[in-house]
């Protein structure tokens, strides 16, 4: 029997969402590892920041040697629940959970909170993936996944990131920043694009080294950045200044490259001094804080008006729900207010 037939393939709204849609892109039918080049033992314990619809993990099922243990977490509710109905019968050790976290274009009915801790306990897990996560992140948020990431993998494991990197040296008009270019106006989710230098230095404030770094396929598009925990000694394999500019987004010291073969990239040099980190999830923006109040109060105005159905002395005089009550079914010469309506 077929791979397509022993596990559900999602339905193309949602392969749309995530990117690629075509079927080849969600299976594995070799069976090899999904990344051939990690250690077999990376995939012991498998995290997957931003699962989607189960793209990996449908792909890891089907690998010969599976993960004994496998999370995911996504911040779009219909995807969770389509693979915890879907993928987690197949092997119960697959679980995904709802990630409850506010995206303005790709989860708008979220709870108004910009991150959350990741549902797993400290130094679970050998092997954390996060494709085309950091590349929608702002930078509070950022930051505190690069702390949580840091928090949850072993101390051997390691961390599949993508990211779209420019150089700030580039904007000579703004020398302390920015650190981080929006795509989008409206959406502030749509892209960010990360400054190297200051992605290197946050990495290393939330204790975590380079392991090893990727150019993209094609200029300004996604780097693949390897990330574990930093150990006494250790080099970030990390491109800085002219090194890897050709492949950076926008403008640069060097001249934009042609697609071709890509090699890892040497070492970051340089000393630094480990600060002070708050891990606490970052406050909301004004806008987004709000809405959140506008939110909790309509919520509390509907709870006062199903009250006014409870009969009789159920909602108070001068609430919102009892004046609202007053608008809807006239004002009384005695101003008693009419419960039960």
């Amino acid at each position: 029997m077929s791979t397509q037939q022993t596990i559900p393939l999602p339905p193309f709204e949602m392969r749309h969402l995530v990117g690629p849609t075509a079927p080849e892109d969600f299976d594995n039918p070799s069976g090899e590892p999904i990344y051939p080049h990690l250690p077999a033992g990376t995939y012991d314990a498998v995290f997957d920041f931003g699962c989607g619809c189960g793209r990996l993990a449908r792909r890891l099922l089907q690998q010969k040697q599976r993960p004994h243990r496998y999370v995911g977490i996504d911040a779009h509710k219909g995807m969770i629940d389509w693979c915890i109905e879907r993928l987690s019968p197949i092997d119960p050790s697959f679980r995904f959970f709802h990630h409850d976290v506010y995206s303005p274009g790709y989860a708008p009915g979220n709870s108004y909170q910009l991150a959350a801790p990741f549902p797993v306990g400290d130094g679970e897990f050998s092997l954390l993936i996060a494709h085309s996560v950091f590349t929608h992140l702002a930078r509070q948020q950022t930051e505190y996944y690069l702390h949580e990431l840091a928090r949850v993998l072993r101390p051997d494991g390691i961390a599949l990131t993508t990211w779209f990197f420019f150089d700030n040296d580039s904007f000579r008009f703004l020398p302390e920043g920015p650190y981080c270019l929006f795509l989008s106006e409206a959406d502030f989710s749509a892209a960010v694009i990360y400054d190297r230098r200051w992605f290197l230095e946050t990495a290393r404030r939330r204790g975590l080294a380079v392991r090893m770094t990727f150019p993209p396929r094609s200029p300004g598009h996604q780097w693949v950045v390897w990330l574990e925990r930093r150990r006494p000694g250790t080099e970030d394999r990390f491109p800085l200044g002219q090194e890897g500019a050709e492949w950076l987004c926008g403008a640069t010291e060097k001249p934009i490259a042609k697609p071709g073969t890509r090699e890892p990239l040497s070492p970051a040099t340089g000393r630094h001094q480990a600060l002070p980190v708050r891990h606490e999830p970052p406050p909301l923006f004004p806008l987004l804080a709000e809405l959140a109040a506008t939110k909790a109060e309509l919520a509390a105005t509907k709870a006062e008006l199903a009250a006014t159905k409870a009969g009789p002395g159920a909602c108070e005089r001068g609430s919102w729900a009892w004046r609202v009550g007053r608008r809807m079914v006239g004002y009384r010469a005695d101003d008693r207010p009419r419960c039960g309506v």
